[in-house]
Formats: structure tokens, C-alpha cells, sequence
């Protein structure tokens, strides 16, 4: 499935943004940036919405980009899981042994929203569809394709997320999951990232779907990203990048011929 109108089911994956410098810099940069790599077309908000620009690809929402608000937020994209009730689900966050780093608040008529951070150090939002259910395309060249929890402790991470969303899991090996919601649903992954640094948080990492890995990693470098490594996966070629702002994410090309997940 390739569009979506109704809102995502509770634990999904269901929308990505990603904060730059408000000047001329960065929110500029980006804009410039995305829309060449991905073709998305930027549509920026009312001004009550401060900045935030809707990505759209064939004019449905693919992702986000909006102007930081405090000096030390991270340039990264966040994946945002859906829920019902995201007050319910930040109870269950504290519970599990998260954090709360901004609490529930209403997005306009948009949908509700909050930022946790599991007990591993990766920050992730959730989101309680209104007008807003977030992604309107997925899994086609130039939007969202998949969502890695990279993790130096993913006995930790299962047990957080089976606590708050229900997941269940998929042993690939000893260093990979693959999650499932309560109706076997699978909607992303897990990675023990043992090479993760001291300076480099857990994360759940982005995954854009592209039609040729090494020419939108070219355009990616052209433009001022940094082509961390190139990998090919069971499932297609992918590399791993990082924007002139700090921001990693994949490129990934779907083989025709890739093994079901």
C-alpha cells in the first residue's frame, strides 16, 4: 500500500520530521536540499504552525522539516509511532522506564503530540491523528520506506516498546529484530549498534526508499552530504548518509526480488 487517508494503526511508524536552524542556513539549506534529492514539493504552514513545512510527494505528506525552537535540539529526523491516546501512552512510557521530554499538547486541529526518550537514549514522538494522520505515502521511491531502532542495549529496547505498544518480535539474529504489532503486522526493526560512539545517541534511523541508491547518493554528495558507507542488504542497496546539518539517514533501493520480511 502506497497511500493512506485514515490514521495509522497504534505503534506504527506514522510520520518523520526534522528541526534546522531557524536562518537563512539551515531551514533554507534544507528546503533546497530535500527537494532536490527527493523532488518533494514544501509547503509551509500558517504562521501559527512557526515555520513547520509539509514535504509532499505527488501530494501527499511525506515528511517534515521545521525551524528549532530551543539552541540545543538535535538536527535529526524523528520517527513519530502512533497511538489512540497519547496521555495513555506517556503514562506507559514512565512506567516502562522512559522519559518525557515534551509533554502532551495539541498541534491546532492537527493530531496530539509528545517526545519520549526510551530508556536506551533514543528520542522518539508519538502521534494521535486529528486532521493530521501523518504519512499519506510510504514505500514508494522518495518517501519513507522503513524505521530502525538502533540500540546499544536491545534487550532494554524490546522489553520498553513490547510494555508501551504491544511489539512483539522476530529473532533475525542475535544483533537483529524485526517488530510486530499484536496482528503480526510488521512495521520496523531493531539493531543491538554496537558501533554507536559516546557521542552518538541511540536512534531510530530513517529509511527513504529511492530508485537508484547510487545516483541519489551522488546528488545527496553534490548538494553537501557526506556518504557515511554503502552496503548491500538482502533486501536492495543502501547507503547511509549525513546531511550538511548533522542529520543521518538511509537511501535504500527495494529489490524486485527481496526476501518477504
Amino acid at each position: 500500500m502506497a497511500t493512506r487517508k485514515t490514521p495509522w494503526p497504534a505503534g506504527t511508524p506514522c510520520w518523520t520530521d526534522c528541526a534546522f536552524e531557524p536562518e537563512h542556513r539551515g531551514m533554507h539549506h534544507a528546503r533546497d536540499f530535500y527537494s532536490k534529492l527527493f523532488g518533494w514539493r514544501m509547503e509551509e504552514g500558517a504562521k501559527e504552525t512557526g515555520g513547520y513545512t509539509t514535504c509532499f510527494k505527488d501530494d501527499e505528506p511525506a515528511a517534515a522539516l521545521l525551524p528549532k525552537t530551543e539552541q540545543d535540539q538535535p538536527t535529526a529526523w524523528v520517527t513519530y509511532l502512533a497511538t489512540d491516546d497519547v496521555d495513555a501512552t506517556v503514562a506507559k512510557v514512565r512506567d516502562a522506564g522512559g522519559q518525557v521530554v515534551a509533554e502532551p499538547q495539541d498541534v491546532l486541529t492537527f493530531g496530539r503530540m509528545a517526545l519520549c526518550v526510551d530508556p536506551t537514549g533514543a528520542l522518539f514522538g508519538v502521534w494521535q491523528a486529528g486532521d493530521h494522520i501523518g504519512f499519506g505515502i510510504v514505500n514508494e521511491p522518495d518517501t519513507v520506506t522503513w524505521n530502525d531502532l538502533m540500540t546499544r542495549d536491545l534487550r532494554a529496547a524490546k522489553t520498553f516498546y513490547a510494555s508501551v505498544f504491544g511489539y512483539t518480535y522476530d529473532e533475525r539474529d542475535d544483533a537483529y529484530v524485526t517488530i510486530q504489532l499484536p496482528d503480526g503486522t510488521v512495521v520496523g526493526g531493531m539493531h543491538q549498534a554496537d558501533q554507536l560512539d559516546a557521542d552518538t545517541p541511540a536512534n531510530w534511523l530513517v529509511h527513504f526508499a529511492v530508485a537508484d541508491r547510487d545516483s541519489s547518493a551522488q546528488i545527496a554528495q553534490e548538494l553537501g552530504a557526506e556518504i557515511l558507507m554503502t552496503y548491500d542488504t538482502p533486501f536492495g542497496p543502501e547507503a547511509l548518509l549525513q546531511g550538511k546539518h548533522g542529520e543521518v539517514f538511509t537511501v535504500f533501493s527495494p529489490a524486485t526480488d527481496a526476501p518477504a520480511e
